[in-house]
């Protein structure tokens, strides 16, 4: 039976809204998924996805805050919840709902490519090659999970679930996450993740920046061999090396600060990899490993430093977006949360550049700061300095953008609403 207290509610959360308007590349994008109808006649995709997301910008930590702000949310028909708890912990847990939700990301990436500015076109080197990077964080168990460690004669690990994220720097947004709750190595997740035929690990020709905790030398050589893929990554003080050759690199500014430049040969490798030695601005002496040859030292070494825009995305997750804990204990419910979690992002994006990007209204506070903390304080990620002229782009969603998200969504949406409320917030702090 059809709930139409539900239905009521999800016409008045987006008919003419701000969320109306944040939730339609989305709901758009499902035209294009198979089997995006996967759910209960009473629950659609589209309701699951616009309640899930609205969860996310509204940080909300538990299900049964959620359902109560629903219930206060349209005073017309104030007698009984919009849906029960049960219903949405079910619809979180399907696994049909998971492999739609793996289907709409890829559909509002290839959106989001086609739309947002490619942060790297201004590095010709690159040319159209993709830049990915990976890194792995944490997150707390649901209350009701019940958590067994190795200690305790389980597997479950006992920093909580691991989340390898996986990031496109040309686009600024996650664009896919594995998802385990053993107590394992991450490589091990990462090669398990890989076996995947849908892993984003086998685009080819694609240049991956890791933490060197990922430094597997065997799996990254069969990455180069078969598909061209190469990586960057600071060197391990455990990796030996055999031997060392030094190569010839231009003195130019976009090398200013490269120490030296050589080809080695390490123990754990038949194949060559290169090192590269960088004193940043700040005085820090760095080591790049790399088995990509192609590019010019300083460009490794800056391109090293946008690992910090995936950072900046967990920050987010975590302080602004309801992904610091899990909504449910099944895995399902953990991995279609995630998925959620980079739809959020991916939407996010799509629409600050919808509303305010097109004409050229970038969040111009975060990157003051983000200029003054390179010039004046120290950096943890040791970016080069001539990138300040030639990268313009921000590392975090700002919290006021998102505080307006959350206090106006239901607001109708209108143009003038946005060049009032949400364009001082991206010029300056208020």
């Amino acid at each position: 039976m059809k709930n139409e207290r539900l239905t009521d509610l999800i016409i008045y959360l987006t008919k003419n809204t701000v969320l109306g308007d944040f939730i339609k590349p989305a709901r758009d994008a499902l035209d294009y998924v198979r089997n995006s109808n996967a759910g209960s006649r009473n629950f659609n995709m589209p309701d699951f996805i616009t309640l899930g997301v609205l969860r996310h910008i509204q940080g909300i930590s538990t299900l049964r805050e959620q359902i109560q702000s629903l219930f206060h949310m349209d005073d017309t028909n104030v007698e009984k919840l919009p849906m029960a708890r049960s219903t949405m912990s079910d619809a979180l847990a399907s696994e049909k709902r998971t492999v739609v939700l793996h289907s709409l990301i890829p559909v509002l990436v290839k959106q989001a490519r086609s739309i947002l500015p490619d942060r790297l076109s201004s590095f010709e080197a690159l040319k159209d090659r993709p830049v990915l990077a990976m890194d792995g964080t944490y997150q707390q168990e649901s209350s009701h999970y019940k958590r067994l460690t190795p200690k305790q004669n389980g597997d479950d690990n006992p920093k909580g679930h691991a989340l390898l994220s996986f990031y496109d720097v040309r686009l600024g947004c996650p664009i896919d996450v594995s998802v385990e709750t053993i107590n394992q190595h991450e490589l091990k997740t990462l090669r398990n993740y890989h076996q995947l035929d849908h892993a984003v690990t086998h685009i080819p020709n694609a240049l991956w920046l890791v933490d060197r905790g990922f430094i597997d030398a065997k799996f990254w050589d069969q990455q180069k061999k078969s598909k061209n893929i190469t990586m960057i990554t600071r060197m391990k003080s455990s990796l030996k090396i055999v031997s060392s050759e030094e190569l010839i690199f231009t003195k130019n500014v976009r090398n200013e600060g490269v120490v030296s430049d050589q080809k080695i040969h390490l123990q754990s490798s038949s194949h060559v990899w290169r090192l590269v030695t960088y004193l940043s601005p700040k005085g820090n002496t760095v080591q790049f490993l790399t088995n990509d040859f192609e590019l010019e030292p300083g460009l490794i070494a800056f391109l090293y430093s946008r690992r910090w825009d995936e950072e900046k995305c967990f920050d987010t997750w975590k302080n602004d977006y309801a992904q610091a804990k899990a909504w449910g204990s099944r895995f399902n419910s953990i991995v279609n949360q995630c998925l959620l979690a980079i739809i959020t992002s991916l939407l996010m994006a799509l629409f600050l550049h919808e509303k305010m990007g097109k004409n050229d209204i970038r969040d111009e506070k975060a990157l003051r700061k983000q200029v003054l903390r390179q010039s004046t304080d120290y950096d943890s990620t040791d970016r080069p300095l001539w990138t300040l002229s030639v990268y313009r782009y921000t590392s975090k969603v700002s919290k006021q953008v998102v505080r307006f998200l959350k206090y106006n969504f239901s607001k109708t949406a209108s143009q003038i609403l946005y060049d009032k409320q949400l364009k001082p917030m991206l010029l300056a702090y208020l």
